[in-house]
């Protein structure tokens, strides 16, 4: 099985070679961020912004550490398209000779989930640095806020990778596309029933502040500071969440793999 998972991020060598770039970039653009919010043009534009009484001084700066954060969650966000995998064995009729190996199905299947993990554990590490170097460099953020942002956006790409491959078997390489979209699709209707109390009211809102004009309503972005403020202190719930949600897609994706021969 070692081979296999070896096998796996091989195919996934494109990624990971653009993956090693962008970790570079993502780590000079960041440090040029958190200097310049600090002395430079970003800082200036923020500090007019609360002269302005546009925002609050304290939603300015959770503006910026969140600007800051979702920019540096790229790297993980890079390594998590499984379906490339599904492509690659396609093309080169992998699944013809898989049969041959004295590997069990449900081993293959799982090869390609400990893939998953490898890919985020190099994704996690790599983000971990960045934010030790940018929490030395800047007050926005904590690097314990860091840390949890990190670990929700990795659990969150983890459930989105693990439905992709479900959905890869159950549909076949010539869908890959469709697997991709539904993994998606799956993802943010949960995300839509988990918080749907949350939805309807931030909905509500706007549409009164649109109405009339209510410069408290219009102004309140109260909702973003919601997600992020879960994003970094109930990272652990988005971890079991991710880890259920990947034990349950291999099981069901092993079913898939029994029924659907020629395809993993």
């Amino acid at each position: 099985m070692k081979g296999l998972i070896i096998k796996d991020l091989m195919c996934l060598k494109k990624q990971l070679v653009l993956f090693a770039f962008l970790v570079a970039g993502v780590l000079a653009v960041s440090i040029m961020y958190v200097l310049s919010a600090r002395f430079g043009n970003i800082a200036l534009a923020a500090e007019k912004m609360i002269a302005d009484n546009q925002l609050p001084g304290p939603d300015v700066q959770k503006l910026g550490s969140l600007a800051l954060v979702l920019f540096m969650l790229l790297p993980i966000a890079m390594v998590g398209d499984m379906a490339n995998v599904f492509d690659a064995d396609g093309k080169a009729g992998f699944a013809r000779v898989a049969g041959t190996l004295p590997v069990p199905l449900r081993k293959r299947v799982l090869s390609r989930y400990l893939t998953i993990f490898a890919l985020f554990g190099i994704g996690v590490v790599v983000d971990i640095v960045i934010a030790a170097v940018l929490a030395a460099l800047t007050d926005m953020i904590t690097f314990a806020d860091f840390f949890g942002i990190i670990l929700s956006a990795a659990s969150i790409q983890s459930i989105y990778s693990a439905l992709a491959i479900m959905f890869c078997i159950l549909l076949g390489k010539n869908h890959l596309d469709l697997a991709r979209f539904l993994a998606i699709l799956t993802l943010f209707a949960g995300v839509i029933l988990a918080n749907l109390g949350k939805i309807i009211a931030v909905v509500k809102k706007i549409a009164a502040s649109s109405s009339a004009y209510n410069p408290e309503a219009s102004g309140d972005i109260s909702f973003l500071w919601d997600i992020r403020d879960f994003l970094i202190e109930k990272w652990y719930i988005l971890l079991i969440l991710a880890a259920a949600v990947c034990v349950s897609s291999y099981f069901l994706s092993c079913i898939a793999a029994e029924t659907k021969r020629g395809v993993i």
